[in-house]
């Protein structure tokens, strides 16, 4: 038999021999010829994300604005990582990487004046083993650049907003906090198979120095504010509880204007005396990694909301995916969405039951939550039911995987409902009662 060659085979041949590419090679066959570049294009980017990072945002809107490009999107991360605002400068980032883990340690490390570097023979106990690079500061600048100003504008919800019409063959819709300094072998966001350009750009450096590079994008999604009585300001898209604002130097850090403080809600909603106390109790005992923490718990969900509350967008999802770092700084804390999301000052449940009641082709359903130091708070808000109501309408799941970190697993799902095409069922680091889970299966 004569050769044949590719460009005589028809399209669904070729189609099933990009299919099997390595993404380089895809990228290599789009430039061939104007009829590969039509069929190699949707298989450019299976997987998009979308993110306040500026190179992050610039591949979504450039994928967006390419029919061929974004028509082969299935799925869709919403990355909620982010740099802490108050590390603007070299002199401060300095300071921040080589804070030493011991309070009293900490305390002569901040003594230093602007610009002073770490001394370790300063210090009483064991210092930090972080050198700080310039070349590791030129990268966590390079992202950060452009953040912050992105977040404050919500560039990245209106871009999201603006693309939502040619996501025609959206599946899956992904929430994350999971950091590009790790590495999940298992798949999901941020994995060795799927990354966003800058988790890509990030594990570059880091692989290049073949030492750990600090401070990468992060955000903790556990609640951090259970002082406040009014917790409105954290369910808005600005709030940040950035701790480094704490204890980063002595006379505080510049340029603030992109930090909304916590602390100003704090104080207006207790006596100026028992903040300070507290303030100061918590630098005293605290670990330099609590001082790392960069926590909100609701700007991932707008996000998340703008697919869930499209009607064209309901029909086509069979999949809803929660993949949360299991790094965690807080002592306490655990991995996941915060409980507080479904509490009673939470603007968010009902619009989260609507969305995944609409949403009836989703059959695959992974939901991971944080609960409280405190364990019985998680309880009592799992116990007024607005979790059981996300599941009261998705009677359809074939998979289901929960992990509603100490709270009781069937108060989080209706125990006198039934799934009845559900094959498949995970259920993780909650508490099970034997009798209720026979009852289940």
């Amino acid at each position: 038999m004569a050769p044949v060659s590719l460009l005589d085979c028809p399209d669904e041949v070729i189609d099933g021999i990009v299919e099997l590419l390595p993404g380089s090679a895809v990228k290599a066959s789009r430039l061939t010829s104007k009829r590969l570049n039509r069929i190699a294009s949707p298989y450019l980017f299976p997987v998009l994300y979308i993110s306040c990072h500026q190179l992050d945002l610039d591949v979504f809107r450039m994928v967006s604005k390419n029919p061929l490009l974004i028509g082969g999107v299935r799925e869709l991360v919403i990355d909620d990582t982010t740099v802490p605002p108050s590390v603007r400068d070299w002199p401060t980032y300095q300071k921040v990487v080589t804070f030493p883990q011991d309070p009293n340690d900490r305390r002569d490390h901040l003594e230093l004046g602007e610009g002073d570097t770490l001394e370790p023979r300063w210090m009483n106990g064991q210092p930090s083993k972080v050198r700080p690079s310039e070349e590791a500061w030129k990268l966590f600048n390079s992202i950060a650049e452009g953040h912050h100003d992105n977040r404050l504008a919500h560039a990245d919800f209106d871009a999201l907003k603006r693309a939502l019409h040619r996501l025609k063959n959206l599946e899956s819709l992904v929430v994350s906090n999971r950091m590009a300094a790790e590495y999940y072998s298992d798949g999901g966001a941020q994995s060795r198979v799927s990354s966003s350009p800058v988790a890509k750009l990030w594990r570059r450096f880091d692989s290049e120095r073949k030492e750990y590079v600090p401070l990468a994008p992060r955000c903790d999604w556990h609640p951090t504010t259970q002082g406040l009585q009014d917790r409105t300001p954290v369910n808005t898209m600005d709030w940040l509880d950035d701790r480094l604002v704490y204890d980063i130097t002595k006379n505080g850090v510049s340029n603030m204007t992109a930090v909304q403080s916590t602390y100003d809600h704090f104080f207006e909603q207790q006596s100026k005396e028992t903040f300070k106390q507290d303030r100061a109790e918590f630098l005293f005992d605290s670990p330099s990694s609590e001082l790392r923490i960069l926590a909100r718990e609701a700007r991932v969900i707008f996000l998340a909301l703008l697919v869930l509350e499209d009607p064209k967008l309901q029909s086509q999802l069979t999949e809803f995916r929660v993949d949360a770092t299991y790094n965690i700084l807080s002592r306490g804390h655990q991995p996941g969405l915060a409980i507080t999301l479904f509490d009673q000052q939470s603007p968010f449940t009902a619009r989260l039951g609507s969305g995944f009641a609409a949403a009836t082709n989703i059959t695959k359903f992974d939901l991971t939550l944080s609960n409280f130091p405190d364990g019985t708070i998680g309880d009592a808000i799992v116990e007024e039911g607005k979790v059981r109501r996300v599941f009261e309408s998705m009677v359809q799941l074939e998979e289901l995987y929960l992990e509603p970190h100490g709270m009781p697993i069937f108060s989080a799902i209706p125990s006198e409902m039934t799934f009845p095409r559900l094959r498949f069922v995970q259920f993780s680091c909650g508490h099970l009662h034997p009798k209720m889970f026979l009852d289940f299966v």
